[in-house]
């Protein structure tokens, strides 16, 4: 969510849900903390990079 535009002037956090009942924002949307994006969704041949060396010679390539 954006800026104050859902802001209806009734801050009242509701501590058990972390949600302000007047707007529905966490008190961090309300405060501006950036919330991370979700990282991306693995592909299918992403699964697929090889282990580095190092790595490799500790636990082995692994089966296919």
């Amino acid at each position: 969510m954006s800026g104050d535009a859902l802001c209806v002037g009734v801050c009242m956090i509701d501590w058990d849900s972390g949600v302000c009942l007047g707007c529905g924002r966490t008190a961090d949307e309300i405060n501006g903390v950036p919330v991370a994006p979700p990282p991306p969704a693995l592909k299918a041949d992403d699964a697929a990079v090889p282990l580095p060396a190092n790595v490799a010679a500790e636990l082995g390539e692994g089966s296919d």
